[in-house]
Order: C-alpha cells, then structure tokens, then sequence
C-alpha cells in the first residue's frame, strides 16, 4: 500500500507513525510525502518526496494526480486545510483511480469553513457556537440593544493559520480591525481559497472566556463515527498547541460524537471549543488531519494504523481508537538535514 501525505510541511512525527502503522497492520508500502516548499522538513523523512505547487496553483490538483499515478498510490490523506477544498473537489476521480481519500466530501468542507454559520449549523446537533455578526452594522446594532458586549473578536470566515485576526474592545478598534482584515485577506492565500469577497468573507463574534479544548472527531470512509479525543490545551507557540493534557470528559465526548455523526465526514477533523463555566462552545472546526493528534497518539491511540486498515479493508482494532486519560505533553523540536538530492519536483 501506497499513502500520499500532501502538504506534510514539518510533520515529521507523521510520517513516521504512517510508517509505524504499515507494520502494524500487516502490510508493505511507502510513505510518500509532497509539499510546495523544497526544503519542508519532513520531505526529508518520506519513502518519495515530491515539490507540488501551491494549493492556490492552478497546477496544485495536475500535481497530485500526477504523484498518484506515478506511484499507484492506495490512500490519500491531506495535512492543510486550503488544499482541502480542491482535493476534495476531486475525490469521485481520486476513487475511480482506487484511492481513499481521507477527507470529507466538499458540502461538508463547504460547511465547516464557513464561521459564520456555525450556530446554524451546530444547532440541530445540540452544540452551541458563538453569536456572530457577518458585517459591521449587524454587530453595531447587536451591541446597542445589548445582545453582544466588548470585548470581541474580527476574523476571516474561512479562516486559516491566525490570518486577520484581531480582538477589539470598541467600535473604533472594531472598524479599524475589520478594514484591516479586509486588506490582509486580499495579500493572502484565503482569498484563492473562498468564492466570497474580501469584504463578504469576514465575521465579528463574541469571545468566548474559559478554558480551551482541542475535540477531534474521525470516521471511517463511509462516514461513520469510529472515535472521539479531547485535549486541554496549556499552552501555545506560533499558532499551535505546544502543551495540552488529554482528557475524556463526557460531555465533550458527546458533543464530537454527535458533530462527526451529524456531518457525516470521511476521516478526521478537529474542532477548538471554549468552556465558559457553564456550556461548551465551537469556535472553529478544521476538515483535515491536525498537527495536535500527535499528543493522542503519544496518549496511545494509533488512527494511522487504522487509516491503513480502512485503506486495505482490514478490521479496525478498538485499542487504536481511544487514548489514556490525564496525560499531560508537550512538543519539542527536531532538527533536519535537507539534502536537495533527496527531493523531487513533480513536473521536472
């Protein structure tokens, strides 16, 4: 079996624990990673190793195609959310060519980009949202009747990586942070990675106080929810968890499950929620596989293996599915050597 990770950047844990999980399940294969930067660290850890275009190129999809029939790639599983979009455009092609696609289906990606309509969404889950307001003067008019109170938070719908994101603690500050965000978008890859305008693609909510939880949610090919993980987060670095404790509360065990049932998706997704004290609140849910599983697989589950199985239409072991409670972890660094001749350009 042949598994394509695109966009594995600096996920080197990944591709050694795709490696670990041929073993596990039994089969022989390669790990084949591609991203749009030569010199991204975990090119260097995979069986092939291929330069892609960016997700914004128009060549981006070519690109992938091109890796997977190079290698008769069997599994497909994408690490970045903007690449998401365009991959799972495709995903009928990429299963006429045999190979399960790890990701939702577009409508379900479609939905889950789209901040602005989480309490929409979320409701008939039972799962509450922040309020949101999708322009400057629904979110003056909620502030004057006193529906919504300062401090809150401007940022981009289809949000992505921390882009345009600003809290604010007036009108003034809000005007200035909406135009700002506007501006930024523009200058970045969100604007390839939505049809909305800049200034259509920009929502004011509420902030949420209390403690943070990442909640992943993953189901198999069919959409059928197999497991849920619940991490506290402790602390940050650059945008990413750097320190979190695994928890398997309850009630947020049942908010993923119903989430992953409801939408139906095809592998994994995670969500950030906020506790306030007294309800649990989804701030974001990103439809790919996160960088902070690898605190879960570190508390002992093994989703990797089980993507293998699924792939090969092998049985799923319970004990890849859960992880151990009360573990508290935290990243390090590792360093790589990037040796150009290892790394190959998909259209040279």
């Amino acid at each position: 079996m042949n598994i394509l990770m695109t966009s594995s950047a600096r996920r080197i844990d990944f591709v050694g624990f795709f490696h670990d999980a041929l073993r596990s399940v039994g089969i022989s294969g390669k790990v084949i990673t591609a991203d749009p930067e030569h010199n991204a660290p975990s090119l260097q850890m995979g069986d092939e190793s291929y330069v892609i275009p960016h997700q914004t190129d128009p060549r981006f999809i070519d690109g992938i195609f091109e890796i997977c029939r190079k290698h008769k790639v069997d599994c497909l599983v994408p690490l970045n959310d903007l690449e998401v979009p365009k991959i799972s455009a495709h995903k009928e092609e990429f299963k006429e060519m045999g190979i399960s696609v790890f990701a939702p289906d577009l409508p379900v990606v479609n939905k889950v980009r789209d901040k602005g309509k989480y309490r929409e969404l979320l409701k008939s889950f039972d799962v509450k949202a922040p309020l949101s307001y999708l322009n400057l003067e629904d979110a003056e008019r909620a502030l004057k009747q006193k529906e919504v109170f300062f401090p809150l938070i401007v940022k981009p719908r289809n949000g992505s990586a921390s882009i345009g994101i600003e809290f604010v603690y007036s009108v003034e500050d809000m005007k200035f942070a909406y135009e700002h965000a506007v501006k930024e978008i523009k200058e970045t890859s969100l604007n390839e990675a939505t049809y909305k305008k800049p200034d259509d693609n920009m929502i004011i909510q509420e902030v949420i106080e209390g403690d943070k939880f990442s909640v992943d949610m993953f189901n198999d090919l069919e959409g059928n929810h197999l497991a849920s993980f619940v991490r506290k987060q402790l602390a940050m670095r650059g945008g990413d968890v750097d320190r979190t404790i695994t928890v398997n509360e309850p009630e947020l065990q049942a908010i993923a499950k119903r989430t992953g049932e409801n939408l139906g998706h095809a592998g994994y997704m995670n969500a950030d929620v906020y506790d306030d004290g007294e309800n649990y609140y989804v701030i974001d849910i990103n439809p790919r596989f996160g960088g902070g599983y690898s605190f879960t697989h570190k508390a002992g589950a093994n989703i990797p293996a089980a993507i293998v199985a699924l792939a090969a239409g092998k049985e799923v072991k319970d004990e890849w599915l859960t992880q151990n409670s009360d573990m508290e972890l935290a990243r390090h660094d590792v360093v790589a050597q990037i040796d150009a001749n290892k790394v190959k350009d998909i259209f040279k």
